[in-house]
C-alpha cells in the first residue's frame, strides 16, 4: 500500500554540537503544512567509456546528502520569552536566539510616537538595544497605548515609537513595559546550536538528518496565513521503518491570518502603505561539502542577498515618492521595513529591518481597478548581523 501524505510529521532540535544526534522526542514536534524530503541526493560520476559499443556506464553516487524543505504557519508559541516549537529550524538556518525578561519604567518624558526610558545610569542600554521591541503605557498618560520601537538612542535615553494601536502619546511618568520576547537575528559565525537534527516520518517510513542547515524565508499574503520555508541539506543516513517515533504538539499557538485585523504598523521608509502583503527570504547560502580529510556537513557560508517583496496601492507622489527612492543611489533614501503580526500576548510576532534599499524595478499590476506597485528591497546590515529581527513576544 502507498504511503498516506497526511500520516507524516517531523520532530527537530537543536544540535550542541555539528552532526551530534540530539535525539528529538515527541515533545520536539512541529506542526507543519508540508515536508519535501530527498533522502538521498547527491552527484553523480559519468564515465563515457568507448568500448567498442554503444550503452550506459553505471554512475555512482558522490556527495550523498539529503536534502529537506520544510513549510509551517508564522506563528508565536503561545507564551511570552517562550521559544516557538519551530525555533530549532531558525537557529540552523543562520540565526541565534535570545530570550529577554520583560522591561519596565517610569518616562522622564513623553509625546505623540516618542518616549524617554527611565535612567539607569551605567546600565542604560546602549543605542539601538531596543529596536523592533514592543513597547506598551500601562499607566499614567496613554495608559493602553502600544508601539514597536524603530529607533533608540542610547545617550539621550529616547525611544521613536511607530504606534499599533490608533496611537502612542505618553507623558511624564507614564509607566511603559517592553514585554519579554524571543528575538532571532542573523550570525556569521556558526557554533554549537547553529544545527539541527529532524526526525521526517512520512507514515511508515523515517528519514533521520542530522547536522540539517539550511534558509528560511518568509511568506505573507493578504487574506491568508503567513508561512515559513526552510530549505536545507544534512547528512545522509539510510531511511527505517517507523517503530515509535510520536508527537505532541505545544509551544507553537494557533495562527491568525494576514489581515488589517490581525496585521499591524507596516512601515516601509517612513511610509505606511495600504499593503496586499510581502515576501522575504533571508536567501541565506548552505550547501553540503564531503571533503577529504575532513567530516561531511552542511556549511553556510554567505547570506549575500536578504531579499523581498511588497506589493502596495500605488502612492501619489506627493504623499510618498517611491521612484526618487528608487533611483537614489547615496542610501539616503535607505529606512525601516517594519510589521507586527498578531495583537495577543504570546502569539504576537515583530519582522523588523532597520535599514532597507529598493533593489530592483518597481513593478505596476491591477487589483480590483486599483493600480499597484511591487517594491523589490533589500535588507541591509545596520552595523554587523543585524539587518533583520524576528521579535516572538
Amino acid at each position: 500500500m502507498g504511503l498516506l501524505i497526511r500520516n507524516s510529521f517531523i520532530l527537530t532540535k537543536a544540535e550542541s554540537s555539528y552532526g551530534t544526534d540530539s535525539t528529538p522526542s515527541a515533545a520536539d514536534a512541529v506542526k507543519i503544512i508540508s515536508m519535501e524530503v530527498n533522502p538521498i541526493a547527491g552527484d553523480r560520476v559519468q564515465r563515457n567509456l568507448l568500448k567498442g559499443f554503444l550503452g550506459a556506464d553505471r554512475s555512482p553516487i558522490t556527495n550523498e546528502h539529503a536534502a529537506v524543505t520544510i513549510t509551517f504557519e508564522w506563528s508565536g508559541s503561545g507564551t511570552a520569552a517562550t521559544a516557538p516549537r519551530f525555533a530549532p529550524l531558525l537557529l540552523a538556518s543562520g540565526m541565534n536566539e535570545t530570550l529577554g525578561a520583560e522591561i519596565t519604567g517610569t518616562a522622564t518624558a513623553g509625546g505623540a510616537g516618542s518616549l524617554t526610558l527611565a535612567d539607569l545610569g551605567d546600565s542604560n542600554p546602549a543605542s539601538d538595544a531596543y529596536l523592533g521591541f514592543p513597547i506598551e503605557i500601562i499607566s499614567g498618560t496613554g495608559s493602553g497605548h502600544k508601539g514597536i520601537i524603530i529607533a533608540h538612542n542610547g545617550s539621550t535615553r529616547v525611544v521613536t515609537v511607530l504606534p499599533v494601536t490608533a496611537e502612542f502619546t505618553p507623558g511624564v511618568s507614564s509607566a511603559y513595559r517592553i514585554s519579554a520576547r524571543s528575538v532571532y537575528q542573523p550570525i556569521s559565525t556558526f557554533g554549537a546550536n547553529s544545527s539541527a537534527t529532524l526526525v521526517c516520518v512520512k507514515d511508515a517510513n523515517v528519514h533521520r538528518i542530522v547536522g540539517f542547515r539550511g534558509s528560511p524565508a518568509l511568506s505573507a499574503p493578504l487574506n491568508q496565513y503567513g508561512t515559513f520555508t526552510i530549505t536545507g541539506v544534512g547528512r545522509y543516513q539510510t531511511p527505517v521503518a517507523k517503530s515509535n517515533e510520536s508527537f505532541s504538539y505545544g509551544a507553537q499557538a494557533e495562527p491568525v491570518p494576514v489581515t488589517p485585523s490581525h496585521t499591524k504598523a507596516l512601515q516601509f521608509q517612513g511610509f505606511g502603505p495600504c499593503a496586499e502583503g510581502f515576501t522575504f527570504d533571508w536567501a541565506t547560502r548552505s550547501s553540503f561539502r564531503s571533503l577529504i580529510n575532513c567530516t561531511p556537513q552542511a556549511r553556510i557560508t554567505d547570506r549575500p542577498n536578504p531579499n523581498g517583496t511588497l506589493t502596495i496601492e500605488n502612492p501619489a507622489v506627493a504623499t510618498k515618492d517611491y521612484f526618487s527612492s528608487a533611483a537614489d543611489n547615496t542610501g539616503g533614501s535607505d529606512g525601516v521595513f517594519v510589521v507586527q503580526q498578531g495583537t495577543v500576548s504570546g502569539n504576537s510576532s515583530i519582522l523588523f529591518m532597520p535599514k532597507t534599499q529598493i533593489s530592483g524595478d518597481l513593478s505596476f499590476s491591477d487589483s480590483d481597478g486599483i493600480d499597484m506597485m511591487g517594491i523589490p528591497f533589500t535588507a541591509l546590515p545596520k552595523t554587523q548581523n543585524d539587518e533583520t529581527k524576528l521579535v516572538f513576544f
